[in-house]
């Protein structure tokens, strides 16, 4: 049981490519603003918990590899992670390599685990991970043993069974957008990259 008038940590963890998928199989490419996304997150707590709340926003994502496309389209992205910031989201970036003709991201569910286990030990109440990756659940047990009440986003029709069935409770991603403001969703059929 919490104590009255305590003021709250939560944190939220935005695993990009993984929310991405969730987010297209919606319709939505993208947030003309992420924050306002994170603040529709944080509302959905503090309508259960109360308004005593502080929240860090974090997101995990990469820069393609320098050289492999277009200057532009670098730089773009680039730009993207700087305007987060600017919003006060904080970026951790993983690794991009080029492999068989496409892309691999490297590094970032173990930021993510990382971080996951982290918050717990420095006494946050709640976690929010934005992914339906199973490489979290040992993070997720430890946060929980840390005594964190930890969920998960994910679309009603993603199955990932073992984080579901991990995690403390699961908020339906079509909750939080339909609560959103409907201008702040970028169609699915646009890109996404470069807005923030």
């Amino acid at each position: 049981m919490r104590v009255v008038g305590k003021r709250l940590k939560s944190a939220i963890l935005i695993d990009e490519s993984n929310a991405l998928h969730q987010l297209q199989d919606l319709g939505v490419g993208g947030f003309r603003s992420w924050k306002k996304f994170y603040q529709a997150i944080e509302q959905h707590l503090k309508n259960i918990y109360g308004n005593k709340m502080s929240t860090d926003y974090n997101f995990y994502g990469t820069l393609p590899p320098k050289g492999y496309v277009e200057e532009s389209k670098y730089n773009s992205r680039y730009k993207f992670f700087e305007a987060l910031q600017h919003d006060g989201i904080n970026v951790f970036r993983g690794e991009c390599y080029v492999h068989e003709g496409g892309y691999v991201e490297k590094g970032l569910d173990i930021l993510i685990g990382l971080d996951v286990y982290e918050f717990s030990v420095y006494k946050y109440e709640y976690i929010v991970v934005f992914s339906g990756d199973a490489d979290f659940v040992p993070a997720v047990e430890r946060a929980k043993k840390n005594g964190t009440t930890v969920f998960a986003i994910l679309g009603r029709n993603k199955p990932a069974f073992h984080l579901r069935n991990t995690v403390d409770m699961v908020i339906d991603l079509e909750t939080i957008i339909e609560s959103m403001d409907q201008e702040a969703l970028i169609p699915a059929k646009s890109s996404w990259k470069g807005n923030n």
